[in-house]
């Protein structure tokens, strides 16, 4: 009984020290369209607050400029060209599209350091039962599978599958769920209910909003809230989405203050926002001043809005200007937890850079390969070949200093030929420990992957 005793108080103590980690995705959104960014069609009070509660990251990136294969680098700390997880599971084999199944999460990581872990909301790593949330480090999963879906549910409505965008098909654990409501306000009411019943344990707890992605449904109660000087439609559905993440970014974090204060929040967007009609999913989005979209290895498609906030360890107001990661979030959730990172991890710890202690740079460098796109960036200097979505063709090597152009209009390629040659050459050097894509396409070819129609049942 006394040693009884001494391990659960033992217990207690780790679990005392070890802060709950809150990762929030946000889908397809538009780097321009938040207030702190400068967004002011529509208001973002609780984005913004989140913001203001901890670390602005300036020139924060996503591994890669679309939905699977950047959540697919978060969640294992590496970029996922180094598995072959370069492009969107849509069709094809089961057993091989997805989250290749010898890549450790960071679910695995902090389940095994004691962590109660939840995926809610968008998956998109894969849909058979061995790349399933739960068989992939999650305790609870509530959401949806492939990378869209609809946003009003009715519970009487039969349920859709295809293989890039289902509809009324909301899991809780593998089972499909018949539910009314909007899955904005459905996955925040689920991750309040998580973080309440584990209040004797850390958790990890990963929420994937499908806001801003497409369809743009706009639920009844924000209607009114689109102002009436903005007439294109597609644009007021991106708008209202946009209103209800932020309502949601309220409660969620309203909750965290009150019951929850030591908790680590991080929060991005997946991409950047798809602004160029009819590719990648044309949601509305602005990336402004960025240039380029969702799917492009331009500044819009990679650079996105990041936050990082924890009350206490992490200081309030500030902004850090040294490029960061997605890939940083594991092995920064890691150290906090007390836990070794899987093996292979290429992101960093963020936290000694956040607080100050540290005051390097995080990274050296940073490079990106999404089919033929290619990117390095390495100081202010960027080294990019870029798709033209317009025209289906791309770039050659074009050579930019994003300290006085951000907006990647002044190509310096042809004035610093050494420079392209040693940002090239450290490119080569990254592209090596890739491998090819495993599905759906090569590294020559148009990344984009065909929308097929979704068609009952799984």
């Amino acid at each position: 009984m006394r040693f009884l005793a001494s391990f659960l108080i033992l217990s207690s103590a780790l679990f005392a020290a070890q802060p709950n980690v809150l990762v929030i995705i946000a889908d397809d959104l538009g780097y321009a369209d938040i207030g702190v960014h400068g967004g002011a069609e529509v208001p973002t009070p609780h984005i913004d607050a989140l913001a203001a509660s901890g670390v602005r990251c300036t020139n924060g990136y996503v591994s890669a400029p679309y939905c699977s294969p950047s959540r697919a680098g978060f969640l294992t700390g590496k970029a996922a060209t180094r598995f072959g997880h370069e492009f969107n599971p849509h069709v094809g084999d089961e057993a091989k599209l997805g989250l290749p199944l010898d890549q450790r999460t960071i679910a695995n990581a902090l389940h095994d350091a004691g962590y109660a872990t939840a995926l809610i909301g968008k998956w998109h790593q894969g849909f058979d039962a061995a790349h399933h949330p739960l068989s992939r480090g999650f305790d609870e999963y509530f959401g949806f599978l492939v990378g869209g879906h609809n946003f009003l549910l009715h519970k009487d409505a039969e349920p859709e599958f295809g293989s890039a965008h289902s509809h009324d098909m909301i899991y809780r654990g593998r089972e499909v769920q018949k539910l009314d409501g909007y899955t904005t306000d459905l996955f925040t009411d689920e991750a309040l209910s998580f973080m309440n019943r584990h209040n004797a344990k850390p958790w990890f707890l990963y929420l994937a909003y499908n806001a801003v992605h497409t369809p743009l449904e706009i639920a009844e109660k924000l209607k009114e809230r689109v102002p009436a000087t903005v007439t294109d439609p597609d644009r007021r559905g991106y708008l209202s989405l946009l209103l209800g993440l932020d309502d949601a970014i309220g409660r969620l974090m309203a909750e965290v203050k009150a019951k929850h204060p030591d908790t680590l929040v991080f929060f991005f967007s997946d991409n950047g926002g798809s602004g160029i009609k009819p590719f990648f999913a044309y949601n509305t989005g602005r990336n402004t001043p960025l240039r380029g979209d969702k799917g492009q290895t331009y500044e819009g498609g990679i650079r996105v809005p990041f936050f990082v906030s924890w009350p206490g360890k992490l200081p309030a107001g500030k902004t850090y200007d040294h490029p960061v990661t997605a890939l940083d979030v594991l092995p920064t959730s890691c150290a906090v937890a007390g836990v070794k990172p899987p093996e292979g991890v290429e992101g960093v710890n963020l936290v000694p850079h956040l607080s100050g202690e540290k005051s390097e740079p995080p990274h050296d460098m940073l490079a990106w390969r999404f089919g033929p796109q290619q990117a390095i960036r390495k100081g202010s200097h960027k080294l990019v070949i870029a798709r033209d979505m317009k025209e289906k063709k791309n770039s050659a090597w074009q050579l930019f200093d994003l300290s006085t152009d951000i907006g990647e209009q002044n190509d310096l390629a042809a004035s610093k030929p050494e420079l392209v040659a040693e940002l090239k050459a450290a490119w080569e050097a990254w592209d090596a420990k890739n491998i090819l894509p495993q599905w759906h396409g090569n590294v020559n070819e148009d990344p984009s992957s065909p929308q097929k129609p979704a068609k009952k049942g799984k």
